[in-house]
């Protein structure tokens, strides 16, 4: 008898895919967003970056956790 993945394992191991895959590419928009934000909005003054926080995020795809979101010294991104 042959081993195989059930399908509602193969379910959740795909939205887990999924989950993730949506959560690298938010990250990577979020970071090219916040470098825009900084260097053409913000070039006058001196506000720079500071660190992330983490935000659940519910989608349709559901629920993304840990979402690391940029945040800057003056608190405007």
């Amino acid at each position: 008898m042959s081993k195989s993945i059930s399908n509602i394992d193969w379910a959740n191991q795909l939205e887990n895919a999924i989950r993730q895959f949506v959560k690298g590419k938010l990250e990577l928009i979020m970071r090219e967003e916040i470098n825009h934000f900084l260097e053409i909005e913000q070039a006058d003054t001196s506000n720079m970056r500071n660190g992330y926080y983490q935000r659940n995020l519910d989608t349709q795809y559901g629920r993304i956790e840990g979402l690391l979101v940029p945040r800057d010294r003056n608190g405007e991104f």
